[in-house]
């Protein structure tokens, strides 16, 4: 993709994306006009708790986990678990990237959320790796998990891989989640670069 487009792929929709993260659990727009110059894993777990008070050291505070009771886990990662699945639902409802997806679909519509679940923790785990530096990705790199031909479960033999286009049309979908939560627009930016260099993997024809 040339440097216009990239530019124009993680200024807006990506921007929606951190967003996203940042107030998932915050109405008071007043606490979050001004972003802290600290780590963004810091500021997302400060955000899911409300933005208030201290910023520093926020995204590894264990808090409680609101969808498993006696549980603790790291407010940063809170943060990134509540946007990636409410991206997720966007993607899976959107029939243009349907063709991508038809093993877990199909599952899906059986009632079997076993591989919905899973790619909910992986996709948590590979974000969280990236903005955290934390090692908790175990999975297989984005080129080999975006192609049919090296895991069974992305696309078919007639959607073997992703293109440029299918690639706008995800950024888009995360775009559209992003806009069902109240996020100010300074911490924009940071999580775009962050996500944006994951294209040359995921769309066979990236430039």
């Amino acid at each position: 993709m040339k440097t216009r487009s990239k530019i124009g792929l993680f200024v807006v929709p990506f921007t929606c994306i951190l967003l996203l993260f940042g107030a998932c659990h915050s109405n008071d727009k007043n606490d979050m006009t001004v972003i802290p110059s600290t780590p963004l894993y810091d500021t997302l777990g400060w955000f899911i708790q409300g933005a208030k008070g201290q910023v520093a050291g926020q995204g590894t505070k264990m808090i409680n986990d609101p969808d498993n009771e006696g549980q603790k886990i790291q407010a940063g990662r809170l943060a990134i678990r509540t946007v990636v699945n409410k991206a997720l639902g966007v993607i899976a409802s959107d029939n243009r990237l349907a063709v991508y997806f038809p093993t877990l679909l199909a599952e899906v519509g059986d009632g079997n959320t076993t591989g919905l679940a899973h790619l909910l923790n992986s996709f948590t785990d590979f974000v969280q790796t990236a903005v955290s530096k934390q090692n908790v990705y175990k999975g297989p790199d984005m080129k080999t998990v975006h192609n049919h031909a090296t895991f069974a479960r992305f696309g078919s033999d007639d959607h073997p891989t992703s293109t440029k286009a299918d690639f706008d049309i995800f950024v888009g979908d995360v775009a559209q989640a992003a806009q069902s939560l109240d996020v100010p627009a300074s911490v924009i930016g940071q999580l775009g670069a962050l996500l944006y260099t994951t294209e040359g993997d995921i769309a066979s024809d990236a430039d």
